[in-house]
């Protein structure tokens, strides 16, 4: 008698076939290409990516109910997927096949981008970028009037200059955004450090925080829809991956002295790795900024900040 269960195998069906989450798993779960994928990104997060896969793919129904490739028809509120045949249902599996393969080579892309980033951060040459192309300040920020002390008072202290840098690169962060900006305040008072370590943690956890609280309406995960593979960015599980791999290696890494200019060459790296991986599924800019700020508080640099052309230029978009 073995005490080993044969793993079930798949009959083909004649005529409609219906796959719930559990079967999809299942089946996805034995590919070469789920493999591979959980090699790179870890075996929960590739799990979750099947879970992203499915509950996407359920908006992919057409009128008659059943899946469509190419299409978000979303008619009705499915909970299982259909195919009108078992080649329908081949043409799915290879379609999310196809979304992994395409997730590890955008990883390797913007792996190998962010190094080349790096790289040139090592060289002082991200610095010189900015130097040459660094936004005016007064485009975003304009000094509150001196407050005159009254009669008989002492004199009003000037403010330190950590400080003073704290609330430009608040201006900056809120510079052009529209509705109540008490959030990103908020996040800066509490994530502000001024003792030169590097400030971002050992990995995502804390710019996920923050993003939480900044892009409270960003959806939880990005792409796995069987048109994703027309995006540059097919999903944010590869960017999240390849994020963490950047913000762990900065935070076993030496920090310049307090007040060295290679502080700038850094925040830059970060800003660029940022945009490049889109580890958030919506607000990377806006989280590359708060990086960018949080990096240069820390270095006790004063708050220069690249002109829109240069920051849209240190990330890889293609």
């Amino acid at each position: 008698m073995s005490f080993f269960k044969k793993k079930p195998v798949y009959t083909p069906q004649t005529g409609a076939v219906s796959l719930d989450r559990n079967q999809f798993k299942t089946m996805m779960r034995t590919r070469p290409i789920f493999r591979e994928y959980s090699r790179y990104v870890g075996l929960q997060p590739a799990a979750t990516a099947l879970d992203n896969a499915f509950t996407e793919n359920l908006r992919c129904m057409g009128a008659g109910g059943f899946w469509q490739f190419g299409t978000s028809a979303n008619v009705g509120n499915p909970t299982v997927l259909r195919f009108p045949d078992d080649a329908g249902l081949a043409t799915f599996f290879t379609a999310i096949e196809g979304l992994m393969d395409f997730d590890i080579k955008k990883m390797d892309q913007r792996a190998a981008y962010a190094n080349g980033l790096k790289g040139k951060a090592g060289n002082g040459l991200l610095y010189l970028s900015l130097q040459a192309s660094a936004e005016p300040e007064a485009n975003y920020y304009q000094a509150p009037a001196p407050t005159a002390p009254k009669p008989g008072a002492p004199a009003v202290p000037a403010k330190p200059a950590n400080l003073v840098n704290q609330a430009k690169g608040l201006a900056w962060l809120s510079h052009g955004v529209h509705g109540d900006t008490t959030a990103f305040t908020r996040m800066l008072l509490r994530h502000s450090k001024f003792d030169g370590t590097f400030p971002l943690g050992t990995d995502t956890s804390l710019l996920m925080g923050v993003w939480q609280t900044l892009v409270p309406i960003a959806p939880a995960y990005r792409g796995w829809t069987n048109v994703a593979m027309q995006q540059k960015y097919p999903s944010n599980v590869g960017g999240v991956k390849v994020l963490n791999e950047i913000i762990s290696d900065l935070s076993t890494s030496a920090m310049p002295a307090a007040g060295d200019n290679r502080w700038y060459d850094l925040a830059l790296y970060v800003l660029g790795s940022i945009v490049t991986t889109q580890a958030f599924t919506d607000g990377n800019k806006r989280m590359s900024r708060f990086a960018y700020v949080l990096m240069l508080l820390s270095g006790g640099v004063p708050i220069v900040v690249p002109n829109t052309t240069l920051g849209s230029s240190l990330g890889d978009m293609l």
